[in-house]
């Protein structure tokens, strides 16, 4: 049964409780050799994942923004990071690339440190808890499932699914009504995103914690860890 009245907690996933980093670069290797990279003129797997996280952080930019649609991204990231490399790859070899990560990475289960043992103490403590996650709908479940996530929340809300990213307030006016949650119920969302889920959750009212590892501490979070289990120690039922 789901607390109504207590504070709501949402996570982003990417980031932040999936290691996607990690996960990503694994299946960038597994393609890099299941598809003969090498035999195509790429054989620095390391100058390869380079290339194609440089190529993704453009076209995820896109994609934010509303210039490119996920079709569109799926498959141009790798035609631009087989143009960057260099090699003689087609662009066949490039779609094959996308529908092989598509397949390959959502199966990784490296979570980022300190998620577990963050996400058994709040369950033990009996916090609702939901994902909000800017991703694709069938990708973001298969990640949640394989990684042994679903049992902490209640659900999973994708930018795919709700129509709308973060920061855009209807993603989080949308969270809180598939979690069958009056909007005046308080909400705290964490994430590693300062614009996407820090400042797009305080800007419609709701408190955020901001998982920053690395680098400066924004002063506008509400609250910012370097660890998710310091989440343990903020004071989240108010």
């Amino acid at each position: 049964m789901v607390g109504h009245m207590s504070t709501a907690l949402f996570f982003d996933l990417d980031h932040t409780l999936w290691d996607f980093e990690a996960n990503s670069r694994r299946a960038l290797r597994h393609g890099h050799e299941d598809l003969d990279l090498k035999g195509h003129g790429v054989p620095d797997v390391d100058a390869w994942i380079a290339c194609y996280e440089t190529a993704n952080e453009w076209c995820w930019s896109e994609f934010r923004h509303g210039r490119m649609d996920k079709q569109t991204l799926r498959g141009t990231r790798f035609r631009l990071a087989l143009e960057r490399v260099g090699g003689h790859a087609s662009p066949e070899l490039a779609e094959r690339l996308g529908q092989h990560y598509i397949e390959t990475s959502p199966l990784q289960t490296s979570l980022v440190e300190g998620t577990l043992e963050l996400l058994e103490g709040l369950k033990a403590r009996g916090h609702d808890m939901w994902l909000l996650t800017n991703g694709f709908e069938e990708v973001q479940h298969l990640k949640v499932a394989r990684s042994g996530l679903e049992k902490y929340f209640h659900d999973v809300f994708t930018s795919d699914a709700l129509g709308v990213k973060k920061p855009d307030p209807r993603a989080f006016h949308g969270a809180l009504d598939r979690a069958g949650l009056k909007a005046t119920v308080p909400a705290i969302m964490v994430g590693d995103s300062l614009e996407s889920d820090v400042l797009g959750a305080q800007n419609v009212g709701w408190k955020a914690i901001h998982f920053n590892p690395e680098g400066p501490q924004a002063p506008e979070a509400w609250r910012t860890v370097r660890r998710l289990v310091e989440v343990l120690d903020l004071p989240l039922k108010g």
